[in-house]
């Protein structure tokens, strides 16, 4: 089996969810940061679902994948339509 090295990149420290206070660390797959041009590096936004009730961190990453900004998203509506299901789907089988 492969390790998640092989598939994403951690951020350079892990954070508190300002909401459920729970301490997650967070990646980017690299597939996604080979797809990047360096403008798009320029505090980046990235999301973390989780928890009971449902919610996100939002973070906005720089180049060297330092957090720099943080929120909370509580709100959260999920499309239901096959599409985002399969992808769902796919996000959770992901080996990380």
């Amino acid at each position: 089996m492969k390790n998640a090295d092989e598939f994403k990149r951690n951020m350079k420290k892990k954070i508190k969810c300002p909401f459920c206070e729970k301490e997650v660390e967070m990646g980017i797959e690299l597939n996604v940061l080979k797809n990047l041009n360096p403008a798009q590096y320029f505090h980046y936004p990235h999301i973390y679902l989780h928890g009971d009730p449902l919610h996100a961190i939002i973070c906005y990453i720089d180049s060297e994948l330092n957090i720099r900004n943080t929120g909370v998203i509580k709100s959260i509506e999920i499309s239901r339509d096959h599409d985002t299901f399969r992808q769902i789907v796919k996000k959770w089988m992901n080996l990380y």
